[in-house]
């Protein structure tokens, strides 16, 4: 991992102490008890992309180690896919060079990668402000740090989504890529705040569109409110992706929801999924 970065470049944790520990050793050792107790299930193919949740790792970071333990193999780059909570965001932003600090490190920003995209499509600008306070994509970067060794990424923010845009996305990515070896993450968490019952019952309703890799009726049951997925545009924008690579296979490996994990299932809930979308 580069850490010959000029400080300004540097994109400073923005969650560390909140969301996950902002020491090395119990975020290295709470990362390491997450991955044991995930359940090893074998994919019957090459990992193309993985969807994880992006809550603090108390809630959804056990979820999220069952997508990581899909990592067998290096990666050279790693493609973030999240969603701008706290700012707006025009079409795509991606950061164009520098590096992601966390507590364990630094993770170089791929600029040859980023710069290849933003010559495929108007739709990447650029908001280092927006990515400066946005979790979504901070939280994954210690994960990856643990189970890959030498990788850079590319942190793309997603706003509103449309089924342009996110079609807009995979397109520019899957010309980009061509023959790199690249990961793509794909971020988000499910129903927002509803009763425990109404939220398993939601987050079927998108399950079921997601375990048809069908991005379509996925559209469809997020338009009618029926599902929720805060990060529906990198969700989307993966499955087009993938197909493009000519992914056919996806598992859903893990679902839970805050009521599952806390053992609180009177107040709202939040729920979580991990996924891998690989070619068979």
């Amino acid at each position: 991992m580069s850490t010959s970065h000029s400080s300004s470049q540097i994109r400073k944790p923005a969650v560390a102490g909140m969301f996950y520990p902002d020491s090395p050793s119990s975020l290295k050792a709470m990362i390491n008890d997450f991955m044991a107790k995930a359940e090893e299930q074998a994919i019957d193919g090459k990992l193309v992309a993985l969807i994880v949740p992006h809550a603090g790792y108390m809630y959804s970071g056990q979820v999220a180690a069952y997508a990581y333990k899909q990592i067998k193999q290096h990666f050279d780059i790693v493609v973030l896919i999240g969603v701008s909570h706290r700012a707006p965001v025009r079409g795509a932003s991606v950061l164009r060079s520098g590096a992601y600090e966390t507590p364990l490190g630094a993770v170089s920003i791929d600029s040859d990668l980023v710069e290849e995209l933003v010559s495929q499509s108007n739709i990447f600008g650029s908001s280092p402000s927006a990515d400066a306070i946005e979790h979504s994509l901070e939280v994954q970067v210690p994960f990856l740090q643990v189970v890959l060794s030498d990788f850079r990424i590319v942190p793309i923010l997603i706003g509103h989504w449309s089924e342009s845009l996110c079609s807009d996305i995979a397109e520019a990515l899957a010309k980009s890529i061509k023959d790199k070896n690249v990961l793509i993450v794909a971020s988000t968490d499910m129903s927002h705040y509803h009763s425990y019952k109404e939220a398993v019952s939601m987050d079927d309703i998108a399950l079921t569109s997601i375990k048809r890799m069908d991005e379509l009726q996925l559209m469809d049951d997020l338009s009618s409110g029926e599902a929720e997925l805060c990060g529906a545009g990198p969700v989307i924008a993966a499955l087009m992706f993938a197909k493009k690579l000519g992914a056919d296979g996806i598992k859903l490996l893990k679902y839970a929801n805050s009521g599952d994990v806390t053992g609180d299932k009177s107040s709202g809930v939040v729920g979580y999924f991990a996924a891998a979308i690989y070619q068979t």
